[in-house]
């Protein structure tokens, strides 16, 4: 979908290779190099070699460090060459620590980079090098050679997409190498582009930086040349052009120096693409001609085509569509094609539809949109799936073939909603309304029907439940017997209909399952693929939580019936070979007799198994069999629902987050300013009784509060002395700016007011405050509890005009301003607050080496739990303290005077 540059960054170019965020896609996948999953397109030339000594007259210890040039170079037949060599010299020499390491290597290039056999010979590889490390477990050295393994296995499971068991990897890694070696700079490379892969790019920064600093300080410069590409590639995907630009240079100018043309290459790129995202296209013209007259950079065949597929879109942007179209078709297209890079071709077909539309060649546009719905289709890259049919329905529409146009946007709406895309969703809308204004309608109705979708099975329900009570109608027996199926599936569908909570969900299905087929319990194990693990973290019957219960995915009845797809109705379990005893003797619970049967969704894939146990009366019979399967039936359903709506509630909960320290982070002063006060503002609604709604939209009201500095001036958000009452009415601007921002943002409904909230943390009780000047009960009450938290935070914490305040004088200040500032009911409620909760929230983005953390810990462990922030602020004011009030003062005071407020985790 051709747009303009302002749009770019969701658009067309979103996730190609050198038009991607950080992890990039090559041939469909994720490509790891050099131990990272930023991707840069691999072809099939071998780059140019470079001449280096005689292998014989050369150490193990050159020829290894020589693989690994060649490997960041993307020589990968002379990588292997001179690491087998190394290999061998290693183990010669009895160097079983280097040889181990070089072994390690050998594996990671096979995996990426050797034939149809590199896989099962890279799993060989690592397999002899664990067991080399078993056996030498107590060898000096062998610690580093451990992170090194579970580094790489760890990178491997994130190719896999196993992204959890890679994170654990990662982290087991960190325990064995030396905080300041390379290992433990690579390893916070792999975490950082984890964190980035959820949307924590703070997290992210905080670790490239990290590892940054220890490159910079031991080398090798090429492994700095990449952490510089990282993080320049993060600081572009959040749109910080000048960080972008700084760390994109720096790796530049690393790799001219180690005279790599291929990373040069598509570096250069990325900073073309930089160029156009802050829409300078004068500057990305410049680049592309440079690039373009340097024969070295013309020679690398696929970055030369990602430059030439820039240069295409610029032309697309000048309306230049004719030399744009000649380039595209003559350069760009045939290049993709013969290096087999389908997911850049999918879109460079796609800007061919763009250019052939704009040229009237109406036929040509559709066909050439066509073969890059194929490419992604084949791809499965699913959100440019949808922007391209959004496409195909923009070229019918300007053709007048509205039928067609309609249903290309009803697809791409079709796919949205199948995978929760739902940033596309509105915008798809709006097309449809201009086409067809009663499918529009029909569109909207259908969400607002979503909730009311069982309303008429609750009108049954209750008739159902009436007659059965009628006298004289039928056998009250006999009628209960022939009702009672029908009701229990009603039961089920209406207990699930609004329920979106997992665990609550999990809870419900099993209660009303336990219910209807007269059980003593019921389980419900989902299966986790990629652990491949059968999981229940709830078990009704029992009498009390038993937590999570998990086991492998083929063991015991549920794991056969998961394995295997059938119905097993168990008369005695313990004389079944099958049956689990484990889970029994967790639970101490005896099973009896059982029904087991698998749960399967739309696309008939096991997701689970239900094990209901311990029939009441007799055994379960083909009666209640049926009843099962029809319950597992919508259970499917609504637990696929309840699982997207909670990965859904993940995303959008690190989307806020991400967004609020990277507007705290503006200010290494100010860094986890929201997150504190979000927590402040957690705790004041915890005491004012507020339902689970309200509190949630006090939490994103709070981590947003602050998102309108981002159109505030750098110089005057960080200037050091006071402000000038004009600057000072420039900083007003930004709850102006936070609401216009938020109001911009599709909420849920019980979030609809988070906009209100934030923009009125400025208010004040006595209509002093600001923007609206609004008072007492015209600011909503989490606007009022929002005030004091933001308050409160801010003089606790140093600003850069001043120190942190006393304490003392910080309580003074909140008494004082009551009614003139600050609600007098949320300050009281503020003041009823446990000490040690301020405790753990003041701690937060305070910069603590590991000793003083645990210090930290220590102290707010042995404060007293019971003392309130109001009874310690009397405390204060006696003028002597018994020998446990001067414990929990001495404690607080070191606490709140210990660290200092870092930009950094």
């Amino acid at each position: 979908m051709a747009q303009g540059p302002q749009q770019l960054n969701a658009d067309a170019y979103d996730e190609e290779p050198h038009f991607d965020s950080i992890q990039g896609l090559v041939s469909g996948g994720e490509v790891l190099v050099n131990e990272h999953v930023y991707t840069l397109s691999e072809d099939e030339d071998e780059p140019e070699k470079t001449v280096v000594d005689d292998l014989d007259n050369m150490s193990p210890t050159e020829l290894h460090d020589m693989g690994l040039l060649f490997k960041f170079k993307k020589e990968y037949t002379e990588a292997i060459r001179y690491l087998e060599k190394a290999y061998k010299g290693y183990i010669q020499s009895d160097d079983l620590i280097g040889g181990i390491l070089s072994k390690i290597e050998l594996a990671w290039l096979s995996y990426n980079h050797v034939g149809t056999d590199g896989v099962s010979k890279a799993q060989l590889l690592l397999a002899e090098a664990d067991s080399m490390v078993s056996e030498h477990i107590n060898r000096p050295g062998i610690n580093e050679v451990r992170a090194r393994l579970l580094h790489y296995q760890g990178l491997i499971k994130y190719r896999n997409k196993e992204f959890g068991e890679a994170l654990k990897m990662f982290r087991h890694a960190r325990t064995f190498c030396w905080h300041e070696g390379l290992d433990a700079a690579k390893i916070f490379d792999s975490m950082a582009i984890y964190h980035e892969r959820v949307g924590d790019y703070q997290r992210s920064v905080n670790y490239l930086q990290e590892s940054l600093k220890i490159k910079k300080n031991i080398g090798p410069q090429w492994e700095e040349a990449v952490t510089h590409q990282i993080l320049g590639r993060l600081y572009l995907d959040i749109e910080d052009f000048p960080n972008a630009l700084k760390h994109l240079e720096e790796s530049l100018q690393l790799c001219e120096s180690l005279d790599d043309l291929k990373r040069h290459a598509n570096i250069q790129n990325e900073l073309i693409k930089l160029y156009i995202y802050r829409q300078d296209f004068e500057s990305a013209k410049n680049l592309i001609e440079t690039i373009e007259s340097d024969n070295k950079h013309r020679n690398q065949e696929i970055p030369h085509a990602t430059t030439l597929l820039y240069k295409s879109f610029l032309h697309y942007i000048f309306k230049e569509y004719e030399s744009g179209l000649q380039l595209l078709t003559t350069k760009v297209i045939p290049v993709l094609k013969r290096n087999r890079e389908k997911h850049p071709l999918a879109t460079a077909f796609r800007l061919e539809g763009s250019f052939q539309n704009k040229m009237g060649q109406f036929e040509q546009a559709v066909e050439s949109i066509r073969l890059a719905l194929g490419a992604f289709k084949e791809e499965n890259v699913i959100d440019e799936l949808a922007k391209t049919h959004i496409e195909l329905g923009k070229i019918y529409f300007s053709r007048h073939e509205e039928g067609l146009a309609l249903a290309s946007f009803m697809e791409a709406l079709k796919i949205c909603e199948q995978n929760g895309l739902n940033y596309l969703t509105s915008y798809i809308q709006d097309e449809i309304y201009k086409i067809d204004q009663s499918q529009w309608q029909e569109i909207i109705q259908k969400r607002g029907n979503h909730e009311r979708i069982f309303e008429k099975e609750r009108t049954l329900l209750e008739a159902l439940s009436a007659l059965s009570q009628e006298e004289g109608a039928l056998d009250a027996t006999e009628l209960g017997e022939k009702t009672r199926p029908l009701i229990s599936l009603l039961r089920v569908g209406q207990a699930m209909s609004g329920e979106r909570d997992l665990e609550k969900l999990l809870a419900l299905i099993m209660g009303e399952t336990e219910q209807a087929l007269d059980a003593d319990r019921c389980t419900v194990f989902l299966y986790d693929k990629r652990q491949n693990e059968l999981w229940s973290r709830v078990a009704s019957g029992i009498g009390h939580q038993v937590g999570e219960i998990r086991f492998p995915a083929h063991l015991g009845l549920a794991g056969y019936v998961c394995k295997t797809g059938e119905v097993l109705n168990i008369k005695n379990a313990y004389q079944d070979p099958r049956f689990n005893k484990e889970v029994d003797k967790k639970t101490g619970y005896k099973t009896e007799n059982l029904l087991c049967m698998p749960m399967r969704n739309r696309q008939m894939e096991i997701i689970g198994v239900f094990q209901v146990l311990n029939k009441n009366s007799g055994s379960f019979d083909k009666s209640d069999e049926d009843l099962l399967m029809a319950i597992a039936s919508s259970a499917a359903v609504a637990v696929e629902n309840a699982q997207l709506t909670k990965d859904m509630k993940i995303s959008f909960d690190s989307f806020v987050k991400t967004l609020s320290s990277t507007i705290d982070a503006r200010d290494p002063i100010t860094a986890g300013h929201s997150e504190r006060v979000a927590e402040y503002c957690t705790l004041l609604g915890d005491q004012m009784r507020m339902t689970a709604e309200e509190m949630e939209a006090l939490r994103y009201s709070a981590l947003l509060h602050d998102i309108g500095k981002i159109g505030i001036r750098e110089d005057i958000l960080m200037k050091d002395g006071r402000l000038t009452q004009k600057e000072y009415r420039h900083i007003q601007k930004h709850v102006f700016y936070t609401h216009e921002i938020l109001k911009n943002i599709h909420f849920e409904a019980h979030l609809c007011n988070v906009p209100e909230i934030a923009a009125s943390h400025h208010e004040k009780m006595d209509g002093s405050g600001y923007h609206r000047g609004l008072a007492g009960s015209e600011i909503p009450l989490s606007g009022r509890i929002l005030a004091v938290g933001d308050v409160f935070d801010a003089i606790t914490s140093r600003r850069h005009y001043r120190n942190r305040m006393p304490f003392q004088k910080v309580l003074t200040i909140l008494e004082r301003d009551v009614g003139t500032h600050f609600d007098g009911d949320c300050l009281e409620a503020f003041f009823n607050v446990k000490l040690h909760k301020l405790c753990q929230v003041l701690m937060i983005e305070k910069r603590l080496d590991d000793d003083e953390i645990v210090d930290s810990r220590k102290l707010i462990r042995d404060i007293d739990s019971e003392v309130t922030l109001r009874e310690y602020h009397e405390l204060l004011s006696k003028t002597s303290m018994t020998k446990g009030e001067m414990d929990v003062h001495n404690k607080f005071t070191m606490l709140y005077h210990q660290g200092s407020i870092s930009d950094l985790d």
